[in-house]
């Protein structure tokens, strides 16, 4: 069952203030899937976005409605809900290279881009196991997204206008939140070095947000052009814009307790 997330407050000190920042925090949650149940809604809307909207040939057991793959029994896998709706908004995992019988396992970029990983020094065999972790298969339903022309829909332009607060919805905080989410989960479960596959497009639009992901191969063809990403964790929380902190600082709070275990289920 899943551990209860705490009302947001508009009002709590440190809480940012532009309504909405404040209209996102009232109206989403995030929720670490523990149950077979909720792991299953991640799955169902991974499916509905990289099997049936973008057409990707992901995951395993393709003529089920659930794209999942072996590292999910191994990952962290977390949902955004949206209350007012009772709807799934988002999702991501976060893969620990370390399976529950203790013995280490490959990042899944390791696996399939094996061949795009080109930085010598920042390769995930430079690195013990027990800190590693890669995060991936964010998505966000197309209902709350900003554009359909990707998975997570996130337009340079709207970074602008969420600081000037005028902004329509959907949220680009829906987005953002998943990469802030991301940001807590990995240091909740005392990983620090982190890969990602992603557009270099997007990887310039987290630059923005203060999240600045390192390149560290070369742009393959990958669900289109990707190329592998690197961020040391700590960094990630110290380069966090100012205007994005209270948000952080509030996801980080309401993800700590949920965590408890979540790095060994």
């Amino acid at each position: 069952m899943e551990t209860p997330h705490p009302k947001s407050n508009p009002s709590e000190r440190g809480m940012p203030q532009g309504d909405r920042v404040r209209e996102f925090l009232e109206q989403y949650r995030f929720v670490i899937a523990r149950s077979r149940e909720s792991r299953y809604r991640a799955y169902a809307l991974r499916h509905k976005v990289f099997r049936e909207e973008l057409r990707y040939a992901l995951g395993e057991d393709t003529g089920t409605p659930f794209e999942k793959d072996a590292h999910d029994k191994h990952s962290i896998l977390c949902l955004l809900h949206h209350t007012g709706s009772d709807r799934d908004a988002g999702c991501l995992r976060v893969v620990l290279p370390i399976g529950n019988d203790g013995q280490p396992r490959s990042l899944p970029l390791e696996e399939s881009c094996a061949h795009g990983l080109t930085d010598p020094q920042l390769h995930p065999d430079r690195f013990e196991h027990s800190s590693l972790c890669e995060v991936s298969r964010l998505a966000v339903h197309p209902d709350f997204r900003r554009t359909r022309d990707c998975a997570l829909g996130l337009r340079e332009n709207d970074l602008q206008l969420l600081e000037e607060n005028r902004l329509l919805p959907p949220s680009p905080l829906v987005t953002l939140s998943l990469f802030l989410a991301a940001t807590a989960i990995v240091g909740l479960a005392g990983r620090r070095h982190v890969f990602a596959m992603m557009e270099p497009r997007f990887a310039r639009l987290l630059k923005i947000s203060g999240l600045e992901f390192r390149r560290v191969g070369d742009v393959i063809d990958y669900c289109g052009p990707r190329a592998a990403y690197y961020i040391d964790q700590h960094q990630a929380e110290r380069g966090l814009q100012s205007s994005l902190r209270p948000l952080y600082r509030h996801i980080k709070t309401s993800l700590a307790p949920q965590m408890l275990g979540a790095a060994h289920t």
